[in-house]
């Protein structure tokens, strides 16, 4: 509450204040400034803001660089004594306060802030210091930490026509105190496009501004309000504002900066706004949709949110770094996004402003780090974890024939029962040719690929004279590298020694998910290192392929392990057996996949007795056929990259080059057989028994077993269960998947890291919310689902108040806080903070109803004011901080863009899909990329969707849209709250040159011509009113039909140029037109958009 200080109360003050120190006295500035002061002094809104500036750095959270031990963030330790006796502060004591003598020394030893500092304190700043403790230094709360509570509201507020709601009352009260006033209601003409760029970001049709000005009932304006926030096109604008804050682009940003597919996850957004689905249970899906029990695809793919963090595939990129780097992504965009707080301040040392400690941030973080997902992902694609998307009619195609292969499957298991019922003697089964030298025999006979026995190894030149190794004298079987030959388990063996050691074995065909096979091999490890895997044989390859194939190695404790690969972390099968394979050892490893796309498929037999098989992951619904990595021809062209590749079959060292661990393996190899089967326990025990080294027993069981399965009627139906899982594979291999969240089965550890790096883990920290703000209920989970719950529980003071903010910034053009970033210390204070509380109430209240909110917002007098200024506002309030009048600026990069191409009758309005390439200069993409395929040159869309909506635009977040970027578009590299809001002469030269805009100019003057009348200045107003909303003044109709005359005269007397610019743009002129006036008319339209009512918001 303000108060006046008489002449008196002052001197008195001033007098005993020198009094009580000689060597304390006030300058004149400062006394001057003092007596100007006639409000109360608020600690938040007149102190803390300069202690935050000013004194923080040396005296605030941040315990590294803290001095003397003294807080001035914390009430108690600002109050107590320090180690001298004396205190920073003193309620009411200006001399008990050691802070008054510092900031009015002139000791450089004793003044603050330190001249070395190079900060200082003005003599208002002062004064206020002064003020503050005089009036009993009484402390507070950070504003936004404070809960908000319900302001105290007049029952009749409708005194004033220009009031019309409760924004009105609070935006006026504020008026009065600086003896302002509202501006006057703007225009019908110009409140309707207003309202429509604002809702839609389309300016209103002509028959809509007719409408709307022959209305004259009472609700003619809420009607247009009402018609607008229902409209699809309502959903899509505030999809745009949700593209920014949630860093959503087509590519991964970081290194190749390659393809991605989260457009799903886009028209998500789209359709739940569309629907009004309430604002708490839309970032709650987003941030943990997939922690729901039995949660809906549509619960899961909200969690894409999440994973729009920017990506590396950087070769040699450290895995464990980069992951970390998502984990502080995602912490960083909740913050920022539901916080409004700088938390990543906090990553490295204690934030040097706010209350949030470093242990703060890793708490906070924990939340999101236990998805499984890679640091270094591929060149182009998406990683896991993934969320096929198929469209109704795949869905259907895939559940049936799901439900055939699972009908086969129990077709063939009630055949083998019955088999093994029949034939129940033993007897019988050794009658059918069951000895073990036949089952071998037949095997290799009929199912054999390859037999590489590695007995021998000679140096060769291949077709380019290049020196190369053969094994076994087969042209098919090389090394680069002549491998030592040594005795093995059967004549001799290879020992791997070298990363160059490895055989590349072609000729084998790549096997497919649907594929049966087989195999096996001797193995005797030298090795085993808790730092590094030893790759046996796959195909496996490295990150730009996905790492698709299949691969047997051994892991770091020499446990056999074996996979089947779409594609890294999540869409493969995993198995590890239980038993050790021992160093300097050989055993004998067979193994066996049954093409059934499930970890019960495989099998894995040591020395001929089948393993026991921990399932690590059981995910595979695509295709193990390798694809070749992004090669490009050279016209610069990414070749079919998403064909299948062939390749070699690798002994001894991994395909995974990039991650940093190669896989090679150390010891000796021998006799490696492959099959075109899933073999039975039999055939692998009778392989094994070949060999002149231990033989095991053959029991009546596998005798049977074997038996059963080689039934001539068991084969037919194998048969035709694998042609239908080749149909299903063949149905799912296209369909679209999403990245999103889903959370590891245990949970990682979390730890505080020393200056933020991976390397230096500090000590364990648990899962937790900042410490200074209300802690999560006890009934909440520690996970993100609770995280998401603690957002929006009633005690949290600042979900709703950003919310709020950021949908008056977008409505208003600057929010109530103008820092929606940072609501934080060093962040602005509000404008109108009685407001923004009464708004959040409101927000909760209506069940966080997003359309209620806005409507309210642009039912307010404060909305529909005029935005001219004059001298008394531009003097008390030139930024236009209290409102009293409508803000004009800049409007959206998109919405320029589609306001020319709604004019002008170009625009596409489909809704969703993928995003789509407008025009944009060549060689952009180039320059900037060398590795990425997919986007490795821009190629330009045709027909309609050069002329789509400009927030289903193509964002390569290294080469951003560059008309966009000019216009303050974003490149969607982190989350963006608000966009800078510029006027630059580039921006000029886009709206008059680039060809979309261009283009549009001349379908405009298409269009004035077919549908403006015959009078060529009916059509200039026609045109007008399309593009601006409004007829022209007279002056403006005059200088219009100038430029029409004087360029109808210049194109007619050069035709070659009317000819240049009537072909700007993939729309053909439409010849039935007189090409002369066209070409006159594209230039008077051109003009038209760039009328600063088409691109500014009045």
């Amino acid at each position: 509450m303000s108060h006046l200080i008489s002449k008196a109360s002052l001197l008195l003050f001033l007098s005993t204040f020198i009094i009580q120190s000689c060597t304390l006295s006030i300058p004149d500035k400062v006394q001057t400034e003092y007596s100007n002061l006639t409000e109360e002094i608020d600690f938040n809104y007149h102190i803390k803001p300069i202690l935050s500036d000013r004194c923080f750095q040396c005296h605030g959270p941040d315990s590294k660089t803290r001095k003397a031990g003294l807080r001035l963030d914390i009430e108690e330790i600002a109050f107590s004594k320090l180690a001298s006796g004396k205190k920073a502060f003193s309620s009411s004591s200006i001399y008990k306060s050691e802070v008054a003598h510092r900031i009015l020394s002139n000791d450089p030893l004793d003044q603050m802030p330190p001249p070395e500092s190079k900060l200082s304190l003005s003599d208002n700043e002062k004064a206020l210091i002064l003020r503050w403790i005089d009036q009993g230094a009484k402390w507070k709360e950070h504003w936004s930490f404070i809960k908000p509570k319900i302001p105290q509201i007049p029952e009749n507020i409708y005194v004033d026509s220009k009031i019309n709601n409760e924004i009105d009352y609070f935006v006026n009260r504020k008026l009065k105190k600086l003896n302002l006033k509202f501006s006057e209601k703007a225009s019908k003409e110009r409140l309707l496009r207003r309202v429509s760029m604002d809702l839609r970001g389309l300016p209103p049709s002509i028959d809509e501004i007719d409408d709307f000005l022959n209305d004259n009932s009472p609700n003619a304006y809420e009607k247009v309000v009402d018609r607008f926030l229902n409209s699809v096109a309502h959903a899509e604008m505030l999809t745009l504002d949700w593209l920014d804050l949630s860093r959503y682009a087509d590519s991964h940003g970081l290194h190749a900066d390659g393809a991605r597919t989260m457009w799903p996850w886009r028209d998500w957004v789209i359709n739940s706004f569309e629907k009004n689905m309430p604002y708490d249970q839309f970032v709650t899906w987003q941030i943990a949709g997939d922690l729901f029990q039995n949660p809906t695809r549509e619960q899961k793919l909200a969690t894409a949110f999440n994973r729009n963090s920017p990506m590396t595939a950087e070769g040699g990129a450290i895995d464990e770094e980069w992951r970390l780097h998502y984990v502080f992504d995602r912490t960083e965009t909740l913050s920022t996004a539901f916080l409004g707080l700088t938390v990543a301040c906090a990553k490295c040392h204690d934030h040097k402003f706010d209350p949030i400690s470093q242990r703060d941030y890793y708490q906070l973080a924990s939340f999101f780090n236990n998805i499984k997902e890679l640091g270094m992902t591929g060149d182009d694609g998406d990683f896991g974890p993934l969320l096929p998307m198929p469209s109704k009619e795949k869905e259907n195609e895939i559940s049936q024939i799901k439900t055939k292969i699972d009908d086969k499957e129990k077709e063939i298991n009630i055949q083998k029962n019955e088999l093994r019922e029949f034939y129940s003697y033993v007897e019988n089964l050794k009658n059918k040719n069951s000895s073990e030298k036949n089952i071998i025999k037949n095997l290799k006979s009929n199912y054999l690929i390859g037999h590489y026995p590695l007995d021998k190894i000679k140096k060769s030149n291949n077709s380019n004279n290049k020196k190369i190794f053969i094994v076994d004298n087969n042209f098919y079987a090389k090394s680069q590298s002549k491998a030592e030959v040594v005795d093995g388990i059967k004549d001799k063996a290879l020992k791997f020694s070298t990363d160059i050691d490895y055989l590349n074995l072609e000729k084998v065909p790549n096997f497919e998910t649907n594929d049966s096979f087989s195999g096996s091999f001797w193995i005797n490890t030298d090795d085993m290192n808790p730092e590094k895997t030893q790759h046996v044989l796959g195909t496996s390859g490295q990150k730009n392929d996905f790492w698709r194939g299949w691969d047997i190695y051994l892991d770091n404790e020499n446990y056999i392990n074996m996979r089947l690969i779409n594609v890294l972390p999540t869409n493969l099968i995993h198995v590890k057996s239980s038993n050790v394979i021992e160093k300097d050892t050989w055993n004998h490893i067979t193994f066996s996949y049954n093409g059934s796309a499930k970890s019960s498929g495989i099998r894995i037999f040591i020395n001929g007795k089948e393993a026991n098989l921990d399932v690590k992951m059981d995910n595979l619904y695509k295709s193990i056929h390798p694809i070749p990595v992004g090669k490009k021809s050279q016209t610069g062209f990414p070749l079919n990259v998403r064909k299948k590749d062939i390749r070699p079959l690798r002994v001894g060292r991994s395909g995974m080059y990039h991650s940093g661990d190669k896989g090679l393996f150390s010891g000796k190899i021998d006799d490696i057989y492959l099959f075109s089967k899933d073999m039975t326990n039999l055939e692998s025990l009778s392989l094994f028994n070949s060999y002149d080294i231990s033989k095991r027993n053959v029991n009546e069981t596998v005798i049977k077993n074997h038996w059963i399965e080689s039934d001539y009627k068991i084969l037919r139906n194998k048969a035709k269960l694998s042609t239908l899982r080749k149909n299903w594979l063949k149905i799912m291999e296209p369909v679209i998947e999403v990245m999103v969240m889903e959370e590891m089965k245990k949970p990682r550890d979390n730890y505080l890291l020393n200056r933020g790096s991976y390397l230096e883990p500090s000590h364990k920290v648990g899962t937790d919310v900042p410490e200074n703000l209300p802690k999560m209920d006890s009934s909440l989970p520690k996970n993100r689902l609770g995280l998401a719950k603690w957002l929006f529980s009633n005690e949290n003071p600042l979900t709703s108040r950003v919310t709020v903010n950021r949908y008056w910034q977008m409505i208003f053009g600057f929010g109530l806080v103008r820092t929606p970033e940072d609501f934080g210390v060093q962040g602005m204070l509000p404008s109108h903070p009685e407001l923004l509380d009464w708004l959040s109430i409101y927000l909760i209240n209506n069940n966080w109803n997003i359309k209620k909110l806005i409507k309210l917002m642009v039912m307010s007098h404060v909305y529909q004011q005029k935005s001219n200024s004059n001298d008394k506002l531009n003097e008390i309030d030139p930024n236009n901080f209290f409102l009293a009048r409508s803000n004009s600026y800049k409007l959206p990069a998109e919405i320029i863009r589609d306001n020319a191409l709604a004019s002008s009758g170009l625009l596409v309005k489909k809704v969703g899909g993928p995003s789509v390439k407008p025009y944009q200069p060549d060689g952009l993409w180039l320059e900037k990329n060398s590795f990425s395929a997919d986007l490795y040159n821009y190629k330009k869309n045709s027909g309609d969707s050069l002329y789509r909506r400009g927030m289903y635009t193509f964002i390569k977040r290294t080469s951003p849209p560059p008309s966009m970027i000019a216009l303050d578009g974003t490149s969607r590299e982190v989350c963006t709250v608000r966009r800078e809001k510029t006027n630059t002469p580039l921006q000029a030269l886009v709206l008059m040159n680039d060809p979309q805009f261009f283009e549009a100019s001349r379908i405009l003057a298409e269009r004035i011509q077919k549908e403006g009348g015959e009078n060529y200045l009916d059509q200039i107003k026609y045109g007008f009113r399309l593009a601006i909303s409004r007829n022209p003044k007279d002056e403006e109709l005059k200088l219009l039909k100038e430029l029409y005359e004087s360029q109808l005269k210049f194109y007619k007397s050069n035709p070659k140029m009317t000819n240049q610019i009537l072909k700007v743009g993939d729309k053909k002129f439409d010849r039935s037109l007189n090409k002369y006036r066209t070409a006159a008319l594209t230039m008077v339209s051109n003009t038209i958009l760039n009328h600063d009512e088409t691109y500014l918001k009045r």
